[in-house]
């Protein structure tokens, strides 16, 4: 059964997830890159995930991510029905931060570990897009093949990663943890 203090860090995340999402749903960057938005989304959730200790919280972050997103106007997870692969996305920054947590890494190889993993959780996101029937989203010239897709998703993942590892680091070295 779990603990008050646990349901509260899963709650927390969540919450944080949903922050995220409305955010990615009603900011507009402008940069027209695909894969963009997981600064948006992704790095609070990496930070919250760090800082909290939930184990489910990147999955069930991302899902309220992806709802948020939904109840933004954005799409973020695409359609209802592809609500799976956000919380596939969410797990592999589980998996990550539980793999810092039980080797007690150092920030210096979690930081990366963590840019790694948002990396590849963008690249399942970019799975989803490749769910829909179409790709017709317009992006600057560069990015319109496949490739430049798969490109762009992981260097937006890796950079959320980083970013919400960093500010996650720092936020747990203040606290003294």
């Amino acid at each position: 059964m779990p603990t008050a203090e646990a349901v509260a860090a899963l709650l927390a995340t969540c919450g944080v997830g949903l922050l995220a999402g409305l955010a990615a749903g009603g900011v507009r960057l402008g940069l027209g890159l695909p894969g963009h938005k997981a600064l948006v989304w992704m790095a609070p959730l990496v930070a919250a995930r760090l800082i909290l200790h939930s184990p489910l919280g990147g999955s069930a972050g991302a899902l309220a991510a992806s709802l948020g997103t939904m109840a933004a106007g954005g799409h973020l997870a695409g359609a209802a029905m592809h609500l799976p692969v956000a919380v596939l996305a969410g797990g592999v920054l589980d998996v990550a931060v539980h793999f810092i947590e039980r080797r007690c890494l150092a920030a210096m190889w979690a930081i990366p570990l963590m840019g790694l993993a948002g990396l590849a959780a963008n690249l399942v996101m970019l799975g989803k897009r490749l769910l829909v029937p179409s790709l017709r989203l317009h992006h600057f010239l560069w990015t319109s093949g496949l490739a430049a897709r798969c490109l762009s998703y992981a260097v937006f993942g890796l950079a959320a990663g980083l970013l919400g590892a960093g500010v996650g680091w720092v936020i747990l070295r203040r606290r003294g943890q």
